[in-house]
């Protein structure tokens, strides 16, 4: 995904002076813009609405909504936590903020079963099966996307390490990552140095690498053995984890549907959380 102002720098040449006003408005206030329906933003930039989707087309989107969702996409990965949550405070009250952040995330979970092919979910499942030892890390918030999907591999792979929960820096937690063994990383931008190092080092060391992450143009996509995509959430204080959520539990649940072991592992488990000796 190119970032908005570069996709107005490479068409800049040939807008018009209108368009040129709006390049300039979109550049400099897209936090705004990004909110504003294309009455509004023509208001903002003092050009007509008819300049305002036609500038849309010619960045290469299919039309206002479909720029202004890009625009919003992009203010994900650009803004800070307490920016993201100062334009939903400042603009929706507590009711519109539950309703709205619900109605996103349902949205993006949607997504996610969109843009992910169910070969590439199946094909981690059957690495996974095979696998000599799982490391699994999520960077910053997404750690508590990798807890949790670890959570519930730990039932399903004997030899898996939450990098997480070791204590340590993620590259000596996975010092000893050799060929046979994946790594699971979950990053969303931006991409910080201690994840890309921990990247490159298990591709040296001839690991599998399997990313989620935000896209086919993410950098971390382009490392990648498996790639699985998905929303990180929207605004709110630091977005939601709701889609990257579902989908952890979605491969937990293919991985468990079609291995006959692991469903007799997921039994015992249950067998031994409602255990009761006899003596009681």
């Amino acid at each position: 995904m190119k970032p908005i102002s570069q996709v107005i720098a490479e068409k800049y040449g040939t807008m018009t002076k209108g368009q040129r006003l709006l390049a300039a408005y979109v550049t400099e206030h897209c936090d705004k813009a990004a909110f504003k329906n294309s009455f509004e933003l023509a208001g903002l930039a003092g050009v007509s609405q008819s300049t305002v989707v036609r500038f849309a087309v010619a960045l290469g989107y299919g039309g206002y909504t479909e720029f202004q969702n890009a625009m919003q996409d992009e203010l994900k990965y650009r803004l800070s936590a307490l920016e993201r949550f100062e334009l939903m405070s400042d603009t929706q009250s507590d009711g519109d903020l539950l309703e709205g952040i619900a109605a996103r995330d349902a949205v993006n979970i949607k997504k996610n079963a969109a843009q992910n092919k169910i070969e590439a979910l199946k094909d981690l499942c059957t690495r996974l099966t095979l696998a000599s030892q799982v490391y699994v890390y999520g960077q910053g918030q997404a750690s508590a996307a990798a807890q949790y999907m670890s959570a519930h591999l730990r039932i399903l792979i004997p030899n898996l390490c939450c990098i997480n929960q070791t204590g340590i820096d993620p590259l000596t937690s996975a010092a000893g990552i050799d060929n046979g063994d994946i790594l699971i990383c979950i990053s969303f931008p931006p991409h910080s140095e201690a994840t890309r190092h921990l990247v490159s080092y298990a591709r040296e060391r001839e690991a599998t690498v399997a990313v989620i992450c935000e896209g086919a143009d993410s950098e971390l996509a382009r490392k990648a053995d498996v790639c699985l995509y998905s929303e990180c959430g929207d605004y709110g204080m630091n977005g939601t984890l709701a889609p990257v959520i579902s989908l952890c539990g979605t491969l937990v649940c293919i991985l468990a549907k079609n291995d006959d072991r692991a469903q007799q592992k997921l039994r015992r488990a249950g067998d031994a959380v409602s255990f009761v000796p006899r003596d009681e």
